[in-house]
């Protein structure tokens, strides 16, 4: 199962500010493990912004529930999860509308 996930920081948590970069950097070496496991597909921090975004593939939610609560700054994250269908599949329906469209207009 394929989902973009989008992930931003609304305010700096209320910690000392060597814990809050200890914290960013030990989220990002957890999605370095991940996609080095091949369930994170790709990803990155957002220039000039304080957040990110990654494509996952994971066997079911509960995986992805579980990947996203054992990031480190989890908790402190506003979370926007997208599920995808891979790029083979959408092309198969949209050939599939195409034909019936063609089918519907009696050609």
């Amino acid at each position: 199962m394929l989902f973009f996930i989008k992930a931003e920081l609304e305010d700096q948590p209320a910690m000392p500010r060597e814990k809050w970069l200890g914290m960013a950097a030990s989220t990002w070496e957890t999605i370095k493990q991940l996609e080095g496991s091949g369930k994170v597909l790709a990803g990155g921090a957002f220039v000039g912004q304080r957040g990110g975004c990654v494509i996952v593939d994971v066997d079911s939610n509960e995986e992805l529930s579980d990947l996203l609560n054992r990031l480190p700054l989890s908790a402190h994250l506003n979370w926007d999860v997208v599920p995808l269908i891979p790029a083979e599949r959408a092309l198969e329906s949209a050939k599939w509308a195409m034909q019936q469209l063609s089918l519907a207009q009696g050609r």
